[in-house]
């Protein structure tokens, strides 16, 4: 089924890889070298926060330093270990979970999620409001990903259709809850983990706000879902996918009927646990990425003997999962190769210079307002969270430091301007969701364009209501 899907995806014009798009931007930021001119500000640490900031009037000129052909191929190793813990927090990350998958735990709980829509239609939109605010919750920890529940698209498109509902609903009740969750990221370590890393913030800072983010994001996704599908139930002729023969539409039975074994409801309970800990460490015992990546091998161990494998295959599933988080894991370190040679060529402060000159005279709550675009556009070419954070947020945190915003609003405008465009990009998952779903692009983006319109406005209450209370500072 997914060799289908993707065949049918390479029909359509190929877009460029993120590492072809990684590579012409690091071969653009050495040109760069030889045209921009350099320039350094001086840096100081700050008693107060015991961080390193700009001093804003230390602007100056220096000679020409640009970076050769030869020296930019280096600055690929030189990001690599630069970037190491975040790599090694990610690989860590992807072959934990995983093991976690093929244990069959998170297919038996999605499978259990749908079985009980299934089997109770009168209580269909209790279950499925149910069913968003678990997978909502889920994706925001970073442990539910596209790649799961994307799979689950055919199950839940039939049970949609067999509730009076249609495909797109069978999307928005599965995908779209997931994206909202990843984009609210309230303990995500492959999105906020990272950009507070870059941004010299404690990792998971903030969490009492992102969770009100996650709490109103989740409602508003629940209410447009829920209007569309009274609708559709009311009169079928005004669905977007009226029209769409989806007779061959087949249930994975096989993977419906998942049983929710003891040893799963162990091994989910143990994630749970996992995930409960590093909040814990986190916000009261000061840990950091190198404390994460512990805690994810720990549990992938733990699941192991809860399933009663044997340790070689222990390994060999961690290992077989290590190719999970290969790209992830390079596109980080190649991105960090991006700022290794703006920082070689001293250009990354006249970077930050133009672009605070250009915005220093607006208010902050209008200079916001064009992060929050320019980190939405960023995502169409780099889709990857924490490729993301590498290219962006050492431009971002110290262009906040110099306009007098506070670091987690930087890290804020971040993960919205990465999480929701997701649902949008054509470089996301999303188009290998609706050739699954056999939902034409068109149809999608009239559905999902006023969702993601009536929340980019959401975005920014939240970024302005962020700015008045000075949020981080707390």
């Amino acid at each position: 089924m997914k060799d289908a899907v993707h065949s049918k995806v390479k029909e359509q014009k190929e877009f460029p890889h993120i590492l072809v798009i990684l590579l012409v931007v690091l071969a653009i930021s050495a040109i760069c070298t030889w045209i921009v001119p350099a320039g350094t500000y001086d840096r100081m640490m700050d008693e107060a926060s015991g961080k390193m900031i700009i001093d804003p009037d230390s602007f100056q000129y220096l000679d020409q330093t640009p970076v050769g052909l030869f020296q930019m191929f280096v600055c690929l190793e030189e990001g690599l270990i630069q970037a190491a813990n975040i790599t090694f927090l990610i690989f860590c990350a992807f072959s934990s979970l995983y093991l976690l998958e093929k244990t069959g735990a998170i297919d038996a709980a999605i499978a259990l999620m749908v079985r009980k829509t299934q089997k109770h239609p009168r209580y269909a939109t209790g279950i499925i409001v149910i069913v968003m605010i678990i997978l909502s919750i889920w994706g925001s920890t970073g442990t539910m990903s596209y790649e799961e529940i994307i799979a689950f698209i055919p199950i839940f498109v039939a049970v949609s259709m067999a509730l009076g509902y249609d495909a797109m609903v069978g999307v928005a009740i599965s995908v779209v809850p997931v994206g909202v969750g990843f984009a609210a990221a309230t303990v995500n370590p492959f999105t906020v983990g990272v950009a507070q890393t870059i941004a010299e913030l404690p990792m998971f800072s903030g969490l009492g706000y992102r969770v009100l983010i996650l709490a109103v994001m989740t409602l508003y996704t629940i209410i447009y879902v829920l209007l569309y599908a009274a609708k559709i139930k009311k009169d079928p002729m005004k669905s977007l996918t009226y029209h769409i023969d989806y007779s061959d539409m087949k249930v994975d039975e096989k993977r419906l009927n998942t049983p929710m074994t003891a040893a799963r409801k162990a091994s989910l309970l143990t994630l749970l646990i996992s995930v409960a800990a590093m909040a814990w460490g986190l916000i009261t015992q000061g840990w950091y990425i190198n404390q994460v990546a512990a805690i994810f091998m720990i549990m992938a161990i733990v699941v192991g003997i809860i399933n009663r494998w044997k340790a070689n295959k222990i390994a060999e599933i961690l290992v077989d999962g290590l190719a999970k988080g290969v790209l992830s894991a390079i596109i980080v370190g190649v991105a960090r190769g991006v700022l290794v040679i703006l920082t070689m060529g001293n250009i990354i402060d006249t970077i930050i210079h133009g672009c605070v000159s250009l915005i220093e005279n607006l208010s902050l709550y209008a200079s916001s307002i064009g992060m929050l675009v320019f980190q939405t556009l960023l995502n169409f070419l780099v889709p990857s969270g924490s490729g993301q954070a590498a290219v962006s947020m050492p431009i971002m945190t110290p262009i906040a430091d110099l306009i007098g915003m506070n670091r987690q609003i930087a890290v804020l405008i971040f993960q919205f301007g990465d999480g929701f465009s997701n649902l949008l990009w054509p470089t996301s998952f999303m188009v290998i969701a609706c050739a699954m779903a056999k939902i034409p692009l068109n149809k999608y983006y009239k559905w999902v364009i006023p969702f993601l319109g009536i929340g980019f406005l959401i975005q920014i209450a939240f970024v302005f209501g962020a700015i008045a209370i000075n949020y981080g500072s707390m």
